[in-house]
């Protein structure tokens, strides 16, 4: 293997890093070793591999964080987990989290993005994070869970702040924050359990509440878990919304076709996903020797598996550097992982997606960028920061 990922121009130009470097193999690296995996097969095969485990500790302890609120929460994260651990509390979690009460909870995520979408057309000028990608991502996770509308504000700004810590290059700049946000979710979720197991309800939250006990889950350890579904199904979706829309501004012709109903809303959704996901990467460390392709990866090895590397491999996709719904119909992604780490609360998310991009490109007509768009770096979870825009309804 030679060297020939730059890490500099990688976060400068994440794409076309990867297209010049995509010549040397499934596996290619940097200098400093840092080892990239970056076609789809590969990928996927490495993600439902279970010969690697997930490292994010040992990231943290990369970066200095050794303890805090951020730090211990995360050390019994299922996001930290694996083998048998992972599979219990994935069995216990998809009990309350069915394709049923997804699909109940539709309709309020249809009747609120129609309401914040006819919101942005009589503004006219607006900042999409803000005033749609932060709020409906967490409506639609608060009315799923259980949180009561009088907190859901809070649990918006806290779910937020608790974002810094998946993004590596920024978060000890915010590590304070981030420990306080953490230390006040899990005092609410916390007592919000204890509320539902007095009152139980048809929600998330009673079915954590209710039966953590028997699956052998202490009110701490479902806190946690409570918590963690607050952020993650909140700030991954925020960006691939404004992913969406930010790579849709420049197609008015398919944001056209779109409301119009001549490209469907979810095959749409899937090639956006497809085309530009909220986490480029995920990170893994080798438990054993690990061959991908030609190459041998030693015991302890710490690997980068590219989602975007894989989501855009010629060898998989017939347009895999456009955004072409049609000619890349069917054919699988990995935007939401795979394997043991499947993202759990897919349907949801997708549910969120699919009815933001309808009521936007059905109400509105394509939007004018007033501005430059504003990002963060292509690692961690990522996504425009700041995306002005001029819109009308239509």
């Amino acid at each position: 293997m030679d060297d020939h990922l730059d890490l500099l121009a990688y976060l400068a130009d994440p794409m076309g890093t990867l297209a010049a470097s995509r010549g040397a193999g499934s596996v290619i690296r940097s200098a400093d070793g840092t080892v990239m995996v970056v076609d789809q097969d590969a990928v996927r095969a490495l993600l439902a591999d279970d010969r690697l485990e997930v490292n994010f500790l040992e990231m943290l302890t990369l970066l200095g964080v050794t303890g805090g609120a951020f730090h211990d929460w995360m050390a019994i994260s299922p996001l930290n987990n694996e083998g048998e651990d992972h599979r219990r509390w994935r069995a216990f979690m998809n009990r309350a989290f069915t394709p049923g009460r997804v699909r109940g909870v539709r309709p309020f995520l249809a009747t609120e993005a129609d309401r914040l979408t006819d919101e942005l057309g009589r503004r006219g000028d607006v900042e999409l994070m803000a005033d749609f990608a932060d709020v409906l991502p967490a409506l639609g996770l608060c009315e799923l869970i259980g949180v009561p509308a009088e907190d859901r504000d809070q649990f918006v700004v806290l779910a937020h702040t608790i974002g810094w810590g998946f993004r590596p290059l920024q978060l000890l700049d915010h590590l304070a924050e981030v420990d306080d946000a953490v230390t006040r979710l899990l005092a609410y979720t916390s007592a919000l359990l204890e509320r539902r197991r007095a009152d139980p309800r048809e929600d998330l939250v009673s079915h954590l509440a209710t039966t953590g006990d028997e699956a052998g889950y202490s009110t701490d350890e479902c806190a946690a878990f409570l918590a963690g579904l607050v952020f993650a199904g909140n700030d991954t979706t925020r960006n691939q919304i404004g992913w969406m829309v930010a790579v849709l501004a420049d197609r008015p012709d398919l944001w056209d076709a779109i409301g119009a109903g001549e490209v469907g809303v979810e095959p749409a959704v899937e090639e956006l996903l497809r085309y530009r996901s909220a986490a480029p990467a995920v990170s893994r460390r080798t438990t054993t020797r690990v061959e991908v392709g030609a190459t041998e990866l030693e015991a302890g090895s710490p690997v980068l598996l590219s989602l975007w590397g894989a989501d855009s491999d010629p060898a998989a996709y017939p347009a895999a550097t456009e955004l072409d719904p049609a000619a890349n119909a069917g054919i699988p992604h990995v935007a939401f992982g795979h394997g043991p780490h499947h993202c759990l609360g897919a349907a949801l998310a997708r549910a969120e997606l699919q009815e933001s991009l309808r009521a936007l490109c059905e109400r509105l007509a394509p939007p004018e960028v007033r501005a430059p768009i504003e990002w963060g770096p292509p690692i961690g979870i990522n996504g425009p920061t700041c995306v002005p825009l001029r819109v009308r309804p239509r």
